[in-house]
């Protein structure tokens, strides 16, 4: 998925896996190591609030 800068409302809804700042943003913000972010992001999809929901789940 590429990063378009000029949709920044809808692309801050989303987290691209593809994209390594995004992945290493995602694992800083969660304490993860960056491979346990990529896989949780392909996992879960790239929905920040399902995302988030998750981590919160996982305690």
């Amino acid at each position: 998925m590429a990063d378009d800068k000029s949709k920044t409302k809808q692309d801050r809804k989303q987290v691209s896996g593809e994209e390594p700042y995004e992945v290493a943003a995602f694992a800083r913000k969660y304490g993860i190591p960056p491979s346990e972010a990529q896989t949780i992001i392909k996992r879960y999809g790239p929905s920040r609030k399902k995302l988030d929901a998750h981590m919160a789940a996982r305690g």
